[in-house]
């Protein structure tokens, strides 16, 4: 009986140290954290992803160094060492960091993406990206992404405003050379090659890149768990896919577009609106006037609510529709959105009218959140996060064409001989 109990007791023993290493080895890197439609994103690519943000993070930190001051430098070189040091803490937690999570389950959507606008991406196209990133400056192995053609119209818009800004020259201290930063010691930091004075060919481009990736994949990949196949698929692949899915909707943005010219007042209540409304129209004040003194949009108040020129696009859509049904010179009714009540006043329309180059990339921008809110919307979801509410913006942004305010009038200084001298 003793040796059947002594037997029995080590068998519970060994079948609970063997479970405990299948769960901790098998189990858990195999449970699934996240599914997009069809795919799924299991714990341990979710290691391997995270360990690579931490590593980019700390990057992050260590380029913010060398353009800091001395009394800030140590600090992002601290945050740097911090990330990396999480590195090895990642693989086997149960922990789960929203942010990786989150970027892992877009990857999947820009990825599922490419077929819906008939993309391609080829595997010599996904090793070529790896690389890129260790080529010289001077010669990337990847084209940057294409910009629009400058049109005619553009172009005079373009040096129209150059030269409005000539006309007016702003004065600023001399730029200091930020100090070089302290690099992290022991720390798998691996940096593309700089290029040589002569710019290199392709074929030496290359080399160098595949040096340097190799460097990295040398220091950090063991450290990670990572191998060059997880890092294409998890790393690389997703970034190409971003980068094509993002050229893609930018084509579709034009040079010209419909846009109107208008100022507004913004009000926290309907009430308060229809009272500035009736002492513009009813009494026949200034609307630039009003603005100044009402409007809580402080950011273009001091021009009279002046929102320059704007496309339908960059305005929240109970303002657009508003806006881009009133006649030059008209003055709208009360309008709701998000941010309070609006008295819209248009001063120009143009249904074709040049895009500046701020206005292009808004749009751009614009076209790609979208784009991927529709992707989000359309997939079926599941995932270990709570669900994120959409952010709503806590106050008005005017668009980018929208005047600057005016600089505050400096106070004078006081003459050191008007000063009442002491007794």
């Amino acid at each position: 009986m003793v040796r059947w109990g002594v037997a029995i007791a080590g068998a519970i023993v060994l079948i609970l140290l063997v479970g405990g290493i299948l769960f901790d080895r098998v189990i858990v890197p195999n449970q699934t954290v996240a599914t997009v439609g069809t795919a799924s994103i299991d714990r341990e690519d979710y290691w391997k992803a995270r360990a690579n943000d931490l590593y980019e993070q700390a990057a992050q930190f260590q380029d913010f160094a060398q353009f800091v001051g001395p009394d800030q430098q140590g600090q992002y070189v601290a945050m740097a060492q911090q990330s990396l040091a999480q590195i090895p803490e990642v693989w086997g937690s149960r922990d789960i960091d929203p942010g990786t999570l989150q970027k892992m389950i877009d990857d999947r959507l820009y990825l599922q993406g490419l077929d819906l606008l008939g993309l391609t991406m080829a595997p010599d196209e996904v090793e070529t990206f790896t690389l890129n990133r260790f080529a010289p400056p001077d010669a990337p192995l990847v084209p940057p992404s294409p910009t629009p053609t400058l049109t005619a119209a553009r172009a005079e818009m373009a040096t129209s405003t150059a030269a409005a800004l000539m006309a007016t020259p702003v004065s600023s201290p001399a730029a200091a050379t930020p100090p070089a930063a302290t690099p992290i010691a022991g720390t798998p930091m691996a940096t593309p090659l700089a290029g040589n004075a002569a710019t290199p060919t392709a074929a030496e481009a290359r080399a160098t890149a595949e040096a340097g990736f190799a460097a990295f994949e040398q220091e950090f990949f063991p450290l990670a768990g990572l191998s060059r196949d997880d890092y294409q698929r998890l790393v690389a692949a997703p970034a190409l896919a971003r980068q094509k899915v993002r050229d893609a909707l930018a084509a579709t943005i034009g040079q010209s577009a419909p846009q109107v010219r208008a100022s507004h007042i913004l009000l926290p209540s309907r009430e308060e609106a229809e009272a500035a409304r009736a002492r513009i129209v009813d009494d026949g004040e200034d609307f630039a006037a009003v603005a100044a003194e009402l409007s809580t949009d402080r950011g273009t108040a001091a021009n009279g609510g002046d929102l320059g020129w704007f496309t339908r696009e960059e305005m929240v859509a109970p303002f657009a529709d508003a806006a881009f049904a009133l006649e030059p010179g008209a003055i709208s009714e009360p309008v709701e959105s998000e941010f309070g009540w609006h008295i819209i006043q248009v001063t120009e329309s143009d249904p074709d009218r040049p895009l500046s180059d701020r206005q292009i990339n808004r749009l751009q921008q614009t076209a790609v959140e979208r784009w991927l809110e529709e992707q989000r919307a359309a997939a079926t979801i599941t995932s270990s996060l709570p669900p994120t509410p959409t952010p709503q913006a806590s106050q008005f942004t005017p668009p980018v064409g929208a005047p600057p305010p005016p600089l505050p009038t400096p106070l004078p200084l006081a003459s050191p001989a008007a000063a009442t001298p002491v007794r």
